[in-house]
Order: C-alpha cells, then sequence, then structure tokens
C-alpha cells in the first residue's frame, strides 16, 4: 500500500498504521457501496471508519487519494482469489474452472458486489483511473479465466482462449442485474450457477 504523507511513519508503528488504513479504506469502500461515489465525502469516510476528520487527513489529504487506495485494495482482494482458484491442486482443471465459475455469480450475489461494480461501471466513463482499475480487475479475472482452458484445452490457440474468455466474463457479469442481492431473480442464483458451468463447459469442449 503506497503511504500518502511521508511523514506518517515517524508518527507511529507501521503496523499500528496499517491497521488503520485498513479500517479508512474499508470505510470508504463501504459509503461508496452505500451512497455512490458523489458522495463520497471525507467527513462521512470519517465517521464510518470511527475516527475524526483530521485523523483521516493525516493518512489521506484529498477525497481522490482515498478512493484510488480503496480501488487498489479491491483489485488486490479478487486478485489474492484468483490466485487461490490456480494454486487448487487438489482438483482437475475442469473443476477449477467450475469453482471459478461458481465463485464469481455467487459473489455477485453479496450487496457490496451488487451495488458496488455497477457504480464503478458508471463512473469509469468519466473517471480514467477507475476506467483503469476496472479494466485490470476483470482482465485479472479473464486471465484466470485463460489460464484454466489452456489447461482443459491445451490444443487452441490463444486468440480463441481470449475470445472464450471475454464470453463466460460478459455473460457472468450481465447476470448481475437479475441475481444480484435484492435483484428480480435472486432466487435463481444457485441454478444460474449449474447452468452457467455446464454450458461453459460444453462450450469449452465443442471448441
Amino acid at each position: 500500500m503506497k503511504k500518502r504523507t511521508a511523514s506518517r511513519a515517524k508518527k507511529t508503528s507501521f503496523n499500528k498504521g496499517q491497521s488503520r488504513i485498513k479500517t479508512i479504506l474499508e470505510a470508504a469502500r463501504d459509503v461508496f457501496v452505500d451512497k455512490g461515489y458523489n458522495k463520497l465525502t471525507m467527513r462521512k469516510v470519517a465517521l464510518q471508519a470511527g475516527i475524526t476528520v483530521g485523523n483521516l487527513n493525516y493518512y489521506y489529504q484529498t477525497k481522490e487519494a482515498l478512493f484510488h487506495d480503496m480501488l487498489d485494495q479491491v483489485w488486490e482482494s479478487y486478485q489474492c482469489e484468483f490466485d487461490k482458484v490456480l494454486e487448487t491442486s487438489s482438483k482437475t482443471p475442469e473443476e477449477r474452472l467450475s469453482s471459478l465459475i461458481a465463485y464469481l455469480i455467487q459473489d455477485l450475489n453479496t450487496p457490496e458486489t451488487t451495488k458496488f461494480f455497477p457504480e464503478l461501471w458508471a463512473l469509469s466513463n468519466h473517471d480514467p483511473y477507475a476506467q483503469k482499475m476496472m479494466e485490470q480487475i476483470y482482465s485479472a479475472e479473464r486471465q484466470v479465466i485463460i489460464d484454466l482452458i489452456a489447461e482443459v484445452k491445451p490444443e487452441l490457440d490463444e486468440n480463441t482462449k481470449n475470445e472464450l474468455a471475454l464470453y463466460f466474463s460478459c455473460t457472468i457479469e450481465g447476470m448481475t442485474m437479475f441475481v444480484g442481492s435484492g435483484k428480480s431473480h435472486e432466487s435463481s442464483l444457485k441454478m444460474m450457477q449449474q447452468m452457467a458451468c455446464e454450458s461453459f463447459l460444453n462450450l469449452l469442449h465443442t471448441r
């Protein structure tokens, strides 16, 4: 995590400082999810984190710096989940691909994800950093899918693997508005997971 003030390490211990930053970034994410970017203010984040605005300003001087680190944290959390899937050597490639698909669809159903990504999609149309981080998150997602596709069907050329991964990703993300938390077809989540796993593997084996 990048330090936003050069003097921070002089005034507090490293562990305490990192813990406070984690709390602040989680608070910023909660406000972003609940209120949206336009209502993401330093005062609201400080209140959510249980600290004063002055204490928040000690770590982050601007809303933009805070927001950028919050997006970095979200990207890192997804990268960790993707790495876990690739490192599960006890499963076959098909099982790991199915596990990844099931995880991605299940994640759509959390209140945070249901609200976070549509807000990020809209913001990315106007904010270059939001667009960059959105592309990084989805690129990382597709790369894991590509790696697993390569294990299942190593004979496929790169272009086919990339197109399949893009199709899988587009299909999954498109479910957000239907099976997300509180959405109209939330009760169909498990069936969507099963159908997606079966149809994606069937499609892959026909290429």
